[in-house]
């Protein structure tokens, strides 16, 4: 386990690994970001944006 975790590390260190983003919503919506995770409607990351 730890030679597959430093496997991975190393991947993501190099930028080789990517985050699958499912969803984004404004920082004035965050209820309905936590609203959708609660209802298990997301797939991959849900992203606030704060810009």
């Amino acid at each position: 386990m730890r030679a597959y975790t430093d496997q991975v590390l190393a991947g993501a260190a190099a930028g080789q690994l990517r985050p699958l983003i499912g969803q984004r919503f404004p920082l004035e919506r965050a209820a309905d970001a936590h609203a959708a995770i609660e209802a298990r409607a997301t797939v991959g990351k849900t992203l606030l944006d704060v810009t």
